[in-house]
């Protein structure tokens, strides 16, 4: 190529570092977009592959009142659905542990409501493992 071999070194390696520059954008790239979509999922996706309900849920809480309730829980991949959905008896059980202790003033404002939420994702992110908890969602609420 050039009459000089320290200039052929040099040519044969900046050919080396372009070519890897770009595999290495390409690969990353593609890493960063895969990763975008596990952190923000479309909304389809969320409600076809990483949503699970409770079905309702009525039992007793403190002080002679009884509540009524259905959460929808959103994970963080599939197989945590699917594995969430074959633990539906410990989730229902979580959402009754969790609500029992509760007392009829506890829950009636938003702040107790986002409570109840992160006390029911802490409990069952304490048994799930094929991945997390993302959101709790309460889609019915009724305390008499």
């Amino acid at each position: 190529m050039f009459k000089s071999k320290g200039l052929n070194i040099i040519f044969i390696l900046m050919i080396v570092m372009i070519i890897g520059t770009v595999i290495a954008y390409f690969l990353l790239s593609g890493y960063a977009q895969s990763r975008a979509d596990v952190r923000n999922p479309s909304i389809d996706e969320i409600n076809k592959d990483l949503t699970v309900s409770t079905g309702e849920i009525t039992t007793n809480i403190q002080g002679d009142h009884f509540i009524k309730v259905d959460f929808n829980i959103q994970v963080s991949n599939k197989q945590a659905r699917d594995e969430l959905q074959k633990r539906s008896f410990q989730m229902k059980n979580a959402v009754i542990y969790v609500v029992s202790d509760l007392t009829a003033g506890k829950i009636q404002n938003q702040q107790g409501i986002a409570g109840l939420e992160n006390q029911i994702k802490n409990r069952i992110n304490g048994f799930l493992q094929s991945g997390t908890v993302t959101h709790v969602y309460t889609t019915e609420k009724i305390v008499q």
